[in-house]
């Protein structure tokens, strides 16, 4: 039997034998070995005093989703069997990764194993192997006693995140939180500096009746220190009731004693789960995980192959990983090229780790995407090879590793070349190109850069090509401002007006390799996308007023029917049209653009953004009239006086860029479900009030309607009647229009008219 497990709380954990001292780990021929999941742990953490563990170069990072961690523990503490872990020799000189940024290295002659497919596994095993450290940790594993089981789980189990530090959603754990739970966690922790939020705070209790987070890997630990499991219990109990968990008082977000509120039929409830979690620690100590044996000839190319064929490069060791490491999270095709090129070229790693380090790379791609983005400004220079966004393994092999009429060590020099050298022609110099021209710059009036926490927003297919438009000498360090401009219009055009943003990537990547001269390149891109059906030709303001889409003073409360193209309108009406429903994008309150519409406020809110990472962020897209004014259930609004139609524009109107900004995120805790003229009301005097509008982006002739829009009474905010109504169409197709406005006019979209 490969595991066992024992049901009796009342067992101590006995010590397992530690593997003889040998250079080779599996002795006799032997190509499995049984160990104790508590060792293997021990050495998975750097804790063993004679085996550490490595990964190979091939691996990727850890993808895992919160919901897998979970399930993962539950069944461990369930006594369900996890499967075996593949581990290979390592010899003394052989290139491998850390599995952990914190593993304790001992003696080079210590035996080193590498950890070729149970990766996920083990370093979700860790989180809750030893107590959180806020140094190393990017993630955190809780038990909730106080709260009911997940269906089929054992105990409630919650993580958070470096980037979710008070957590998901308790029963869809890989979903954020609602951004009132955000907002009110961070009322509650207020006074704890950010950077120690994960160390400090715990996650919302997010629906539960009761919750009382305790550190999950901080109890295993105290469990194996006592091995007494009475003793254990005891303790664990004392420390529930010194929890200060999240609370509101008089609608203030607090940290607060649970314990005393509690029922007794709760706290028997919280004793049984006690007791299940003490069997489930005394299954997880005495469970067992084979390790099957990886031949070290995996991990060399297939010489003995084709010399045309795939295999005649790969290393077995990939076939393998693709096919035993992607079955719970599939391996995409860049995840699967970065792991060969680890393993083949190992500097790669370090490589693409230097560049990530710095803001300016990681604020526009994740370290995978830095790879195939190296890769596609490589084969720019490579005679006979089509241009490839997304190239597929097959597609990788032709290029890089076995193409047929180029030297493959040459081609891997020019990726090595890319990614690790310094200079103006590496990809951290078109980096720096790219971010010199992209950044804000808020010593200038109305100047139209990127503030940082927009980066992350403009996605690979973009930053590809601003790349290229790098490498090609039309963006250039010291800046050009004609060019610089021209960057900038195009990516304001790409994120609101192009739907297939590979596609768009490719064109423009053709339309770069055939200029000659840099005249009007944007405009060239763009035309091209537009030509191909893949994004809309920008309108000016003139057109979409000459339809009427920017009229606030009607009798009518209109709805999505505003962009009804009516019976034999022309084709150019029905496009400017289409164009201007995606400006007010009303089936989502995300709007992007924002961040650069309120440029000059969201620069003032510090934070470094990364790419790819689910964070939390320092801002809100906030409603402007809150949504709790307005998208409840019809039976509640609809009964105090509405017109009907407003039941089927409200909703349009109410997710429209017109209602949204982007606000601090604590602000708009603060804030709650406050009116408009609340809000300004808060702002103090004249000068505080006027500088929230502009902050808001919000004219100031245009605050008469915001106010209007406002309930007279603030604990009546569902009431609603005509001219209520109408003036919330009113403020928010007035706020929509100038929006646009400005967007056209600070990016100078009015050169692509005259060209």
């Amino acid at each position: 039997m490969l595991n066992t497990y024992a049901d009796e709380p009342n067992q101590t954990h006995k010590a397992v034998p530690m593997p003889p001292k040998h250079t080779t780990f599996f002795t006799n021929g032997n190509t499995i070995q049984v160990l104790a999941l508590p060792q293997w742990l021990d050495m998975a953490a750097g804790l063993h005093p004679t085996v550490g563990v490595d990964l190979p170069m091939i691996q990727r990072g850890f993808v895992w989703k919160p919901k897998q961690i979970i399930e993962l523990w539950d069944s461990l503490l369930s006594g369900m069997p996890i499967g075996a872990l593949m581990v290979s020799e390592m010899q003394p000189d052989e290139q491998r990764v850390a599995l952990t940024p914190h593993g304790k290295d001992t003696s080079p002659a210590t035996q080193r194993l590498g950890l070729v497919d149970g990766q996920q596994r083990t370093l979700a095993m860790l989180m809750g192997w030893q107590a959180f450290t806020a140094s190393a940790a990017q993630h955190r594993l809780w038990v909730d006693l106080a709260d009911e089981p997940a269906p089929g789980h054992l105990v409630r189990l919650r993580i958070s995140t470096r980037h979710q530090p008070f957590g998901y959603q308790r029963t869809e754990p890989n979903r954020k939180l609602s951004l009132d739970e955000r907002r009110r966690s961070r009322e509650a922790f207020a006074a704890v500096a950010a950077q120690d939020l994960l160390a400090q705070a715990q996650p919302h209790p997010a629906g539960a009746k009761h919750s009382l987070p305790l550190d999950f890997g901080k109890l295993v630990q105290e469990w194996r220190a006592l091995q007494n499991p009475a003793a254990w219990k005891a303790q664990v109990w004392k420390a529930l009731q010194s929890v200060k968990t999240f609370a509101m008082e008089d609608d203030k977000a607090v940290l607060k004693l649970q314990w005393d509120a509690l029922e007794q039929a709760q706290k028997d409830a919280i004793q049984q789960r006690l007791d299940k979690l003490a069997t489930g620690l005394q299954r997880v100590f005495n469970a067992q995980i084979p390790l099957v044996r990886v031949a070290p000839e995996l991990f060399s190319p297939d010489t003995d192959n084709d010399h045309e064929s795939q295999n005649a490069i790969e290393p077995p060791l990939a076939r393998l990983f693709q096919r035993v490491g992607s079955n719970a999270t599939p391996l995409l095709d860049g995840d699967y090229i970065y792991s060969v090129l680890k393993h083949l070229m190992p500097e790669v790693h370090g490589m693409v780790q230097n560049l990530h380090k710095d803001s300016k790379v990681a604020g526009f791609l994740t370290a995978t995407d830095l790879v195939m983005s190296a890769l596609r400004l490589a084969a720019v220079q490579w005679k006979d090879v089509a241009d490839h966004d997304n190239p597929s393994k097959e597609d990788f092999h032709r290029m890089v590793m076995r193409p047929k009429n180029a030297d493959a060590t040459q081609r891997q020099k020019d990726m090595q070349a890319l990614l690790g050298s310094e200079g103006a022609h590496t990809l951290r110099g078109y980096f720096d190109t790219v971010h010199a021209n992209l950044k804000y710059r808020p010593d200038i009036a109305n100047d139209p850069g990127l503030p940082p926490l927009m980066l992350p927003y403009l996605g690979r297919p973009l930053v590809q090509v601003l790349l290229r438009l790098a490498q090609a000498g039309f963006l250039q360090n010291p800046v050009n401002e004609a060019s610089r401009a021209q960057a900038l219009r195009l990516v304001l055009w790409w994120m609101r007006w192009v739907w297939d943003k590979p596609k768009a990537s490719r064109i423009a990547f053709q339309v770069i390799s055939k200029s000659t001269e840099h005249t009007n390149l944007d405009l060239r891109i763009a035309q091209a996308i537009v030509q191909e059906g893949t994004g809309m030709a920008m309108q000016p303001p003139t057109a979409i007023a000459e339809l009427g889409l920017h009229q606030a003073d009607t009798a009518a409360l209109i709805g999505k029917e505003r962009f009804a193209t009516p019976e034999n309108d022309s084709e150019k009406n029905r496009h400017i049209r289409s164009f201007y429903r995606h400006w007010w994008q009303h089936w989502s309150h995300q709007h992007p653009m924002l961040l650069w519409l309120q440029r000059d406020y969201v620069n003032s809110l510090a934070a470094e953004p990364l790419a790819g990472m689910d964070e939390d962020t320092p801002y809100d897209f906030d409603h402007i009239l809150p949504s709790a004014h307005w998208a409840g259930d019809w039976r509640i609004v609809g009964s105090t006086g509405a017109a009907e139609d407003f039941r089927y524009a409200r909703s349009v109107l109410g997710n429209s860029i017109g209602n949204i900004r982007v606000w601090d995120a604590s602000h708009n805790r603060s804030d709650g479900d406050a009116s408009p003229k609340e809000k300004l009301a808060k702002s103090g005097d004249q000068d505080q009030r006027h500088q929230w509008l502009k902050n808001s982006a919000i004219d100031g002739p245009h605050q008469a309607h915001w106010e209007a829009c406002s309930p007279s009474d603030p604990k009546a905010k569902t009431n609603w009647d005509r001219p209520r109504a109408l003036a919330f169409q009113r403020a928010v197709v007035l706020r929509a229009y100038a929006l646009y406005e400005q967007l056209y006019r600070d990016a100078g979209f009015a050169q692509w008219e005259c060209a």
